[in-house]
């Protein structure tokens, strides 16, 4: 699916002919199809998650509102994007970041999440934060390189498993 862009009207000038700049109402439907295409090829939604393509397309359009949306293009051809949101005084957080595979390890990503941190610092943010899930090594390894650092490790348990599993007295394990 590929995704083309008639224009080209983007802030500032990156290698290799890469646009890189702040997404407008125009992006709109453009951000939400590569987040559908992130999420169909890459990232299944867990099945714990509830209204994540909803909550993602709000986060998208708070994002696009408020400048810290971002988009890559080259020769039209859209090739990555990457959202943040002002999360409180003097936070803000990395919600979205997609480069599709036949454009990555050329600094698309670098650029896109710069591109957001730049428009973040603009409205007084002073720290960012940002997920990743623990099984995308190249993801964390990316985020570490560019300075972020784990603080927090979240975990997730189905519930009947859980209530299961915490009715057994310590050592008494079953095989299930």
């Amino acid at each position: 699916m590929p995704v083309k862009r008639e224009r080209s009207r983007r802030k500032h000038r990156e290698p290799h002919n890469l646009n890189v700049g702040r997404a407008n109402e125009d992006d709109r439907e453009t951000l939400y199809a590569l987040w559908d295409e992130w999420v169909e090829r890459e990232s299944p939604v867990p099945s714990w998650v509830e209204g994540a393509r909803e909550g993602t397309r709000a986060q998208i359009d708070v994002a696009i509102s408020s400048g810290c949306a971002v988009i890559a293009e080259e020769r039209g051809d859209v090739l990555g994007f990457a959202c943040g949101v002002v999360k409180g005084r003097r936070t803000g957080d990395l919600t979205e970041l997609y480069v599709r595979p036949k454009a990555r390890r050329r600094g698309i990503g670098r650029a896109l999440v710069r591109a957001v941190v730049v428009a973040l610092r603009e409205r007084g943010v002073a720290s960012v934060t940002g997920g990743v899930g623990p099984e995308n090594a190249a993801a964390r390894s990316f985020y570490e390189s560019a300075g972020f650092e784990a603080v927090e490790l979240r975990l997730v348990g189905d519930a009947e498993v859980l209530e299961r599993r915490l009715a057994e007295r310590p050592g008494q394990r079953r095989h299930e």
